[in-house]
């Protein structure tokens, strides 16, 4: 076995299930522009994010919490949760997770 090396800032978006044999299905470099949004729901699989750079915040459910560079938020299966850039570019790392016993739920 050999390591893959991907370029994420030039690709933006790599399937990884062609690559890894765990959980993890896919890899996203995300820049939200200044008050953009997106949101992101834990039906079949779970997700993680790392905030690279900027702010913004995150809203689950009641809770809004604030996003900072170094920050990391993960979101269990079942959840759903909406980021949001501040008044600044929010740039992200975010990974989906497989979760094998979704289906089952």
């Amino acid at each position: 076995m050999t390591a893959t090396i991907i370029d994420l800032a030039a690709c933006r978006e790599v399937d990884l299930t062609s690559l890894l044999t765990g959980p993890l299905r896919r890899a996203r470099l995300v820049t939200l522009e200044a008050g953009r949004t997106e949101t992101l729901s834990a039906a079949d699989r779970e997700h993680t994010l790392f905030v690279v750079e900027g702010g913004g915040t995150v809203r689950a459910g009641t809770t809004t919490v604030d996003l900072v560079a170094d920050t990391a938020v993960t979101l269990p299966l079942g959840g759903t949760m909406t980021v949001a850039a501040g008044t600044g570019p929010l740039r992200y790392f975010h990974a989906d997770l497989d979760v094998p016993s979704a289906g089952t739920r």
